[in-house]
């Protein structure tokens, strides 16, 4: 058991060095199957590669297929983008995380895993773009629950003709439960937009406050337990010009909590330097600082190597303040204990791909809530 442990500690710690490019001799006598499970479970695995071609050449060549992959997608965005702007004519728009983080966010450009392009409008100009995107031979890919669906889903899913999967945005959060936790006006991020250059292709994408309070945001609903996202925060916030900025953003978004610990866990992980004033500016007290510390400190993100976790149970739940978060830390793991001891249900019904009354089911409950959100303001 304890040279397990040990086994597993050595791996977490090269996986640590691959993203702080500090490998130096850690490669030498860690397992190859334990390293190559771990680098895929914290999406790593191209980087991991190149990292350790020299120091750890048969492991490396375990991942080459990663890479492999990863580039190719990643090619294949950068040309789809090229034809995103002519496509959609005079609407405005942005792609986000994927194309955007692997080009400009990665410490080897164009190998950060991503398995679709998440693309953003303004929720008045989702009917438009649907309609541009079947005329030119894309694909709904949700089925017809999802269009459905009363929550009214803040992103809808497509193929191009391509086989290329992009997630179509028009809010920046996907459940309307999850959306009313935040404020975060489409329009004001398309407003504030820039150009970029992902590939041969010019796109737009989100200005850098926008991107890297998006990505702590996003990380910290999703768990912040893989080193992958601890990676696209890390690398965003190096970029910082000026972080009360950053901090006013997030303040404004209503998600300082979350963009808090995932600064938090990403300095504990990988020494991002982040100043202290921004955390007071966020408003994190000293005992849920102490609380996020802690957690960190007692289960690092590069020890995990599934899902089912302390850091991702609070990551999930954290709040302004410790006794919030505690609150709601106890709710959902609560709510995690019914799950699993509910009876199972019985074969879920086949599922029907979505048609032209679901999808204008779907548009006009989007026009309705946009309609709605612009008389509240």
């Amino acid at each position: 058991m304890d040279g397990t442990r040990a086994g597993e500690r050595a791996v977490s710690e090269l996986l640590v060095a691959v993203c702080r490019d500090e490998v130096g001799g850690r490669a030498a006598d860690v397992p190859d199957a334990a390293l190559v499970r771990a680098a895929r479970h914290h999406r790593i695995s191209p980087l991991t590669h190149v990292r350790l071609r020299e120091q750890a050449p048969r492991a490396a060549e375990l991942l080459r297929p990663d890479r492999d992959v990863a580039k190719s997608l990643h090619i294949r965005a950068g040309m789809l983008l090229g034809q995103v702007g002519e496509l959609l004519g005079g609407v405005p728009w942005v792609v986000f995380k994927g194309p955007v983080l692997s080009e400009l966010a990665h410490p080897v450009p164009g190998l950060r895993p991503y398995g679709d392009l998440d693309l953003l409008v303004a929720p008045q100009d989702l009917r438009r773009v649907s309609a541009a995107l079947l005329a030119a031979g894309w694909e709904v890919g949700d089925y017809e629950d999802m269009l459905r669906n009363p929550e009214v889903p803040g992103e809808m899913h497509w193929f191009t003709p391509a086989g290329i999967p992009v997630d179509l945005h028009w809010a920046m959060v996907n459940m309307r439960s999850r959306r009313r936790l935040f404020t975060i006006p489409t329009d004001e991020l398309l407003a504030r937009r820039r150009q970029v250059r992902i590939g041969l292709a010019r796109a737009w994408t989100m200005d850098g406050a926008d991107s890297l309070v998006h990505v702590a945001l996003h990380a910290a609903l999703a768990g912040a337990n893989r080193l992958a996202w601890m990676l696209d925060v890390d690398q965003l916030a190096r970029q910082v010009e000026d972080w009360g900025v950053v901090a006013d953003r997030a303040v404004q978004w209503g998600a300082q909590a979350q963009v808090s610990l995932a600064l938090r866990r990403s300095v504990a992980t990988l020494g991002t330097p982040v100043p202290d004033e921004v955390h007071r500016r966020l408003g994190t007290s000293a005992p849920l600082g102490a609380l996020l510390d802690a957690v960190d400190r007692l289960w690092p993100v590069a020890a995990h190597r599934s899902d089912a976790s302390v850091p991702r149970l609070v990551s999930r739940a954290v709040r302004p303040g410790a006794v919030r978060t505690a609150v709601q830390v106890a709710r959902n793991a609560g709510q995690g204990m019914r799950d699993r001891v509910r009876p199972a249900a019985g074969p879920a019904p086949d599922r029907v791909p979505a048609g032209p009354q679901a999808l204008e089911v779907y548009l006009r409950a989007v026009e309705a809530g946009a309609r709605s959100a612009a008389a509240a303001r």
